[in-house]
């Protein structure tokens, strides 16, 4: 977990942590956000089923990250992209917010999904809007900007 720890710079005041990465835009290193995310969890008092709260908030970044990595930027080795951890005190919550420069696109736009007809593909913002308490996009000519709040 050293190497986790490393990759954080931390700010503190009295009611919430920050972290920052940046991260390459590749499937390769989306587990050392999900590390990082456990890492967190793990040093945070008082949270009912940790466990199930990491898999949760993990399985939802995994899922926003993947669509960052194969449609934003289509796999595009030079991109990148940051995110901000916030574990707020008061209230109690993990706000994520993620930041790309790749290709926007309209979310009301995505079918929902249909359970009639399963697929492989094509759940990602279902289950991103279902494991999470709130999401919120905000598209931009440069930047693309999440944000994504858990409470506990």
């Amino acid at each position: 977990m050293r190497a986790v720890e490393s990759l954080l710079v931390k700010t503190m005041n009295e009611s919430e942590h920050t972290f920052y990465l940046d991260l390459p835009a590749s499937l390769r290193y989306l587990n050392v956000l999900s590390a990082c995310i456990g890492a967190l969890l793990e040093r945070t008092e008082d949270v009912e089923e940790p466990a199930a709260l990491a898999y949760a908030i993990q399985l939802a970044v995994q899922e926003l990250c993947t669509n960052i990595v194969q449609h934003a930027y289509e796999e595009r080795p030079d991109g990148r992209f940051s995110v901000k951890l916030v574990l707020c005190h008061e209230p109690r919550q993990m706000v994520i917010e993620m930041q790309d420069h790749g290709r926007s696109f309209d979310p009301a736009r995505v079918a929902s999904p249909d359970f009639d007809r399963p697929r492989e593909r094509g759940y990602g913002l279902f289950l991103l809007h279902s494991l999470m308490d709130e999401v919120s996009y905000q598209p931009g000519d440069r930047t693309n900007h999440w944000r994504l709040i858990k409470r506990f």
